[in-house]
């Protein structure tokens, strides 16, 4: 049975416990210096600041040796009536504070009392008490406490940011999408590619269900008291791919990545779909829409083996393979395909522990809402990740797929070893840092990057430090001794440097 609310209380310490990746050693200082600023007297005018004090406590940081019995505090405590002391430091040798009870409160008087405190000898600084909450917002959907996936990637917290922009859209290549599901009305546009006409729901409601469920994932309306919540609030393009078989040749794909890829709000492209075959129309496809500025996104396969999937196995596409958990673990699901081109991973849920997907289907239901636990598979990992890239453009438009490419990679929970490895990839996609780390512009940090042993400019790789250069097979390209210059062909390569791996991409 699909796990319900008693199990994000056991999950609470999983994700807490998860370790963010990336690659950046930025210098940090010995020692700080805290420097003095009354940040109420600064923020007086700032409404965003006083909604998170307490006007009616006020913290006092004093001189050492100093409290409220001192005479100049105890004097400046009784011309504003004050008598209660409510908190103080549990080390005064380290931080010397005292909060006391503010008589009437308003804004105004406590602005007043600080500008008085500020001019005695013994007060280092005051403010209002500030509030710390949770950084977490979590959605009003009927079922949000049955979405473990989102969960564990702490879309909640994202959300406190960004719930999406529905400027912002991405296509679903997949089964169709039944588009009058009360949960997806962000479900605006598509096509039919198999049947070559403008309707794409699918023929059949009843055998294909799997692009409802994907579209679910990324983008069913969040926080509408209703059912799920999708990753984003962005637009949906559904792309119907896939028959009622749930099978799709090379033209009707092609054709879909075309499609979606001529459509210039379509910012990401989701192909929960592939081949262990690989396909030069496929693949020129990918690399038309990434020229064209689109992130391609794609699930790694169900093989449980080494060897991933078409045409998430394209340098231009981002594999993701799929996370399970028995809700104190995380781990490589044992379905899920692996191999040098997984580049993230994602929930995608296991039914062997009852952790599976839940999402809209088909004929106004949802999967695995008391009725066993089905839905599992990479094609349920990659819409987080379409998902979190969605909400990565929401928040910088301007953003290209290289840069948000950039992000994703160094926004991820590091739960294999250290760097990447063929399992996790470069780890599992957290969505709350990719938010962050597009607010503060890290794509641009690492396209500098000068702390990183090497740097990569278009094909030319420089390798600062001793090293060792592998092909995807495992076989060693060449050992580097020192500073030195390579050119490369187009390919994937993994660069070994005391004992952290790199994957190289070359385009």
């Amino acid at each position: 049975m699909l796990m319900g609310f008693f199990a994000f209380a056991q999950m609470d310490a999983l994700r807490s416990n998860l370790r963010v990746g990336g690659n950046y050693q930025d210098p940090v200082p010995d020692k700080f210096h805290t420097p003095i600023i009354w940040y109420a007297l600064e923020n007086a005018q700032n409404e965003d600041y006083w909604k998170d004090v307490d006007i009616s406590k006020v913290v006092m940081i004093l001189r050492s040796g100093k409290d409220e019995r001192s005479a100049g505090i105890s004097s400046l405590l009784r011309k504003w009536n004050i008598n209660r002391v409510v908190g103080r430091s549990i080390q005064p040798e380290a931080i010397n504070f005292i909060t006391v009870e503010f008589p009437n409160p308003t804004r105004e008087r406590v602005l007043n009392f600080l500008r008085e405190a500020k001019e005695n000898p013994d007060v280092i600084v005051a403010e209002p008490e500030v509030i710390h909450r949770k950084m977490a917002c979590p959605p009003n959907d009927t079922y949000w406490n049955y979405q473990w996936g989102p969960y564990v990637i702490w879309a909640d917290s994202a959300w406190c940011y960004t719930r999406g922009d529905t400027m912002v859209m991405v296509a679903v290549l997949d089964q169709g999408v039944d588009y009058t599901h009360p949960d997806l009305g962000n479900v605006r546009y598509g096509y039919d590619f198999v049947d070559n006409d403008s309707d794409p729901r699918p023929d059949n409601p009843y055998t294909e269900e799997h692009g409802t469920h994907v579209a679910g994932t990324v983008a069913a309306t969040l926080n509408n008291s209703l059912g799920i919540a999708g990753m984003a609030n962005v637009r949906i393009f559904a792309g119907r791919v896939l028959d009622e078989t749930g099978g799709g040749t090379s033209t009707w794909v092609a054709n879909g990545i075309l499609g979606a890829s001529s459509i210039s709000r379509v910012r990401v492209i989701n192909m929960s779909l592939g081949s262990s075959a690989p396909s030069s129309l496929i693949q020129m496809a990918c690399d038309t829409a990434w020229n064209r500025g689109k992130l391609l996104i794609a699930a790694s396969g169900n093989n449980g083996s080494y060897g991933i999937s078409y045409p998430a196995a394209f340098p231009s596409v981002i594999a993701v393979g799929a996370i399970g958990t028995n809700g104190y673990y995380l781990y490589l699901a044992p379905y899920s395909n692996y191999g040098p081109e997984q580049e993230i991973t994602a929930p995608g849920g296991d039914n062997n522990t009852g952790y599976c997907i839940l999402s809209t289907l088909p004929l106004n239901s949802y999967g695995d809402v008391g009725s066993g636990c089905s839905w599992v598979g990479t094609s349920m990992a990659a819409p987080h990740v379409s998902g979190v890239a969605a909400l990565v453009f929401s928040v910088r438009p301007s953003l290209t797929n290289s840069m948000v490419r950039t992000i994703l990679r160094n926004s991820t929970f590091d739960l294999g070893s250290s760097g990447w490895d063929m399992y996790y990839g470069y780890g599992m996609i957290c969505a709350h840092c990719a938010v962050l780390n597009a607010f503060t512009g890290i794509e641009e940090g690492a396209k500098n990057e000068t702390k990183k042993p090497f740097e990569l400019n278009g094909n030319i790789l420089k390798v600062y430090e001793e090293a060792s250069l592998f092909y995807p097979n495992g076989a060693k390209a060449q050992d580097i001794k020192g500073e030195t210059t390579i050119a490369l062909k187009k390919g994937v390569y993994f660069l070994k440097v005391k004992g952290r791996t790199y994957k190289i991409l070359v385009l």
